[in-house]
């Protein structure tokens, strides 16, 4: 294997090929529901192939590559070849319809596209030649469509413009290793990585670029890490390598692209993945592979947990659960632990377009588990993880505590209304600065999202101790102004749950020609219950001032889920408008 010595450390082709060096028969990465179960050192040789491939299409530094597929090895393969060549990732979401699909090419303009046949119940192929054939028919510039296409498909049904993604190993045996290896070393922690859009659950997905950079651990690219750093890590390898991860969140969300840099940077620990969430499919995989820790939203983790099929899989293997890109809170993490005999959890605060700003580890008072613990210390020592957080902590009160603040990051709390920063425990918007902060792609679109001075308004409420603490409390934008009184929907949110007959709520405002706005409260009542709007109401009352009392009752038999895993709030709100009406009737 090549020496390594002249490439930067903090790059993925240099990481892959450490690990395919130190641990070179150990799985990194598996895919169950393909039967994909790969090593270091495959990946390594599969990653190689498909980057000469690259380079043969002449793929250079900058271009763009989409990836539209469920998850699988491929698409992991097809991301580090990209990093290889210098080409910048674009993961599509797999839910995309022909128009947003047409949308995410036009603003990415990808050279390539890789594509599977189907996912989601989408033909993709068949979308795309539509998209194709309606440009072709408007006769508009065709520039924003991918120059080459491959599908992972084989066959004689495959058709100009498509090719076979088998291809690709074939088109790079005409390039030799001296090149493969100028382009690779060429890599540096601040080039673009990856094109992410945001999830879109309230509105139209947006881009962001982020850096190599701003998913590692440093902000400065000329800290090596110390002697005693580099043998805990050497420890951690040797502990983590018997251990497996289930990442629920796909690899086009920020948190699930953001956990291969866990096996590839962090420690040498085995990541198993979905091709899609369904909780059922979960809940098999995470019993058959023996998964240790699980990654996933709040709202996955209890779709899982809800499951009326729940009691029919061992879920014993579990040590922790890691929340990621959702708040959680006190409520929630009941229900969870009541369901579950965890050893600790783990919470976390980021975004899109802030990426990892806070997180916290918190130990579950029940046996101690030697290995645990010492894996806690090893990684903070490290700086791997923010700090340690007490359950008494999240037991205070019902927001959602967001983690410790990361030592390379700053974090504020403004006023909304007149910009002014807020001392600790006051409530206002979260702004952050840091290296990790990048622009939208389209930022005159939307507007002014940093200030001229590097802050991030990130529309998020909640407020910082003294220890960098940092509690959400809500969204900006979602709270409800009934008569000109503030709502925040959380409050109310909070109630709801505590009842024995609610399994989730979420509170939106809903137009109203008197008062502007009134409370609209949705609802996902406890299977076998018999909750009415009456019952509610009258449970509420004594809880809630009466201004702050939901108008409107809206029950659904489940809340649809982004395809991030986040409460689709722009689909619930669709569904409660297009009722609102018969509502409004019989009120």
């Amino acid at each position: 294997m090549k020496n390594k010595g002249s490439m930067n450390k903090d790059t993925i082709p240099y990481l892959i090929q450490a690990r395919a060096a130190q641990c070179p028969h150990d799985v990194a990465y598996s895919f169950p529901a393909e039967d994909q179960h790969y090593t270091w050192l495959r990946i390594w040789e599969e990653v190689r192939f498909a980057a000469k491939g690259f380079l043969q299409l002449g793929i250079k530094k900058g271009d763009r590559i989409a990836l539209l597929m469920p998850g699988r090895m491929e698409m992991v393969v097809s991301m580090f070849a990209a990093t290889c060549v210098g080409a910048i990732i674009v993961p599509l979401n797999t839910y995309s319809k022909k128009l947003e699909l047409q949308n995410y090419l036009k603003d990415a303009r990808p050279e390539l596209l890789i594509m599977g046949t189907e996912g989601q119940h989408i033909h993709y192929p068949a979308v795309l030649q539509e998209i194709i054939e309606e440009n072709s028919k408007d006769g508009t510039s065709a520039d924003w469509l991918p120059t080459h296409i491959f599908l992972l498909e084989e066959g004689p049904r495959i058709t100009a413009p498509f090719r076979s993604y088998s291809e690709l190993a074939v088109l790079g045996l005409g390039i030799n290793e001296q090149r493969f290896t100028a382009a690779y070393e060429a890599n540096t922690p601040k080039d673009p990585l990856i094109l992410l859009y945001t999830s879109g659950t309230l509105g139209v997905p947006k881009g962001v670029l982020r850096s190599t950079a701003s998913f590692l651990l440093s902000g400065s690219q000329t800290d090596e890490p110390g002697k005693s750093n580099k043998m805990l890590l050497r420890i951690c390898d040797k502990i983590t390598r018997y251990f497996s991860i289930m990442n629920l969140l796909p690899l086009y969300h920020l948190g699930g692209f953001a956990t291969l840099f866990t096996s590839l940077k962090a420690c040498n620990i085995r990541i198993v993945m979905l091709s899609h969430f369904n909780p059922l499919n979960a809940l098999d995989t995470v019993e058959k592979e023996r998964c240790r820790v699980l990654i996933g939203t709040p709202f996955m983790v209890q779709q899982m947990l809800t499951s009326p099929k729940r009691n029919e899989y061992n879920l014993n293997s579990l040590l922790g659960v890691a929340f990621t890109s959702a708040a959680v809170n006190n409520i929630i993490l009941q229900k969870v632990m009541k369901n579950l005999k965890l050893y600790f959890f783990m919470v976390s605060y980021g975004s899109s377009e802030a990426g990892a700003v806070a997180n916290g580890t918190c130990f579950i008072q029940r046996k101690s588990n030697v290995i645990l613990l010492l894996l806690y210390r090893m990684l903070r020592h490290t700086n791997l993880l923010s700090g340690l957080i007490h359950y008494k902590e999240f037991e205070k009160g019902s927001y959602s505590i967001g983690g410790r603040v990361d030592k390379l990051v700053e974090v504020k709390i403004l006023n909304p209304e007149t910009g002014e920063t807020l001392p600790p425990h006051e409530h206002g918007e979260i702004a952050i600065r840091s290296y990790r902060v990048m622009r939208y792609t389209n930022e005159v679109q939307d507007k002014a999202s940093i200030t001229a001075d590097g802050w991030y308004k990130s529309g998020d409420l909640g407020f910082l101790d003294d220890r960098r603490n940092l509690t959400i409390t809500g969204r900006l934008h979602r709270l409800i102004i009934r008569g000109g009184e503030k709502i925040s929907p959380v409050e109310i949110e909070n109630v709801l749950l505590r009842h024995h007959d609610v399994d989730e709520a979420l509170v939106i405002g809903v137009p109203d020609d008197l008062y502007g706005e009134q409370v609209c409260a949705c609802i996902v009542a406890k299977q076998g219950t018999s909750l009415t709007s009456d019952k509610l109401k009258n449970d509420l009352a004594p809880h809630i001032s009466a201004f702050k009392l939901p108008r409107y009752y809206v029950f659904l038999p489940v809340f649809p889920l982004s395809p991030t895993g986040k409460i689709s709030i722009a689909e619930i709100k669709s569904l409660v408008m297009s009722g609102i009406g018969e509502l409004r009737k019989h009120a």
